[in-house]
């Protein structure tokens, strides 16, 4: 689990955070659902859940997800606005 803080409003910051999970290359997660302000990476089965709430960002991993754990924050804090808590 980790924290982020950001200094944006909360549509701001799902709009980076989107932004930034988009494209093709190595490293990259699926974004497989999204409700409201809550995510799910990864693929079935291998989970990270993401939220937003005024102005911190959470992430949590299924038991399978904590091996994508680690690049889903990677990737949330290089994003512009994130900082790690």
């Amino acid at each position: 689990m980790a924290k982020f803080s950001y200094t944006m409003t909360d549509e701001e910051a799902i709009v980076a955070f989107k932004k930034g999970f988009m494209g093709q290359g190595l490293g990259n997660v699926a974004i497989l659902s999204e409700k409201g302000k809550t995510f799910k990476l990864g693929a079935p089965m291998m989970t990270v859940t993401v939220e937003f709430d005024n102005g911190i960002c959470t992430t949590k991993a299924s038991l399978a997800g904590k091996a994508i754990e680690a690049t889903v924050n990677t990737k949330i804090e290089l994003i512009d606005g994130f900082t790690k808590l």
